[in-house]
């Protein structure tokens, strides 16, 4: 009976383990878009149809509304000379945007770019997104910071892992049905990310969409992701990168 039991509780482990290994997922190109190859994007988010892009570099930063689809700048703002643009995201009919060492985030009016107000924070601003309510914010490490937008106070942070691993160069961000999804920055790997415990639950990996750049370019890493919840549909670029892909999400 004991050893029963033992066996048991083997299979039952072992079981559990498998489940928790991440989903690999893979990519199935539905279009691409013109996009300004003079962008360094930072932040990416469709709300409706309309698109906002946050851009960075140290004098070049700007925000910016574009065409979804002839990736025309509709209205660019450009930020202050003095900051690093970062991450972006709408919430509560507020536009956030971070900045990288400056500990700024700025909150525009998205219909006219209309500053205001700021909050400041401790540490570096990398991704933003949101699940509707609140801000979740990346910082380059493997921590997610669970953010009020009213007064922009931490509410929670959450470690990132695989398994025991931690998972560090979090960038930007996307909130995807009920998970997180966030650039590792300096591959062409995006974690998709349990809000409850952190944990992995998929690696969606990117490899070979660079490729697909018309030459000659300057198309530095991947970044930028957005959701379009009316297809389904990620659309995904990179800094420097003059075309913006629509994909679907497929498994390997």
């Amino acid at each position: 009976m004991k050893k029963n039991i033992l066996l048991f509780a083997v299979l039952f482990t072992l079981n559990s383990c498998q489940k928790s290994e991440p989903e690999q997922l893979g990519y199935q190109i539905i279009s691409s878009r013109p996009h300004d190859e003079s962008a360094y994007t930072q932040g990416l988010q469709l709300l409706g149809s309309r698109l906002f892009e946050s851009t960075g570099m140290y004098g070049q930063s700007t925000l910016r509304e574009n065409d979804p689809t002839s990736g025309a700048i509709l209205r660019k703002r450009p930020l202050a000379k003095t900051v690093f643009g970062e991450g972006l995201a709408i919430v509560g009919g507020e536009m956030f945007v971070l900045t990288w060492k400056e500990n700024i985030a700025y909150v525009f009016e998205p219909d006219t770019f209309k500053p205001i107000r700021t909050h400041n924070y401790l540490g570096e601003g990398w991704g933003l997104t949101t699940d509707g309510k609140q801000l979740i914010m990346s910082d380059g490490s493997n921590k997610l910071k669970f953010i009020d937008p009213k007064d922009f106070s931490t509410l929670k942070t959450l470690e990132v892992k695989e398994g025991k691993i931690p998972v560090t160069n979090l960038n930007e961000l996307e909130w995807i049905d009920g998970q997180i999804f966030a650039n590792i920055y300096q591959t062409d790997k995006i974690a998709r990310i349990s809000p409850t415990d952190g944990h992995v639950t998929g690696w969606l990996d990117l490899t070979g969409l660079k490729n697909q750049l018309p030459k000659p370019n300057r198309a530095d890493v991947l970044n930028g992701i957005a959701y379009d919840p009316s297809t389904g549909h990620l659309l995904v670029t990179g800094k420097y990168w003059p075309l913006v892909f629509e994909m679907k999400i497929v498994k390997k």
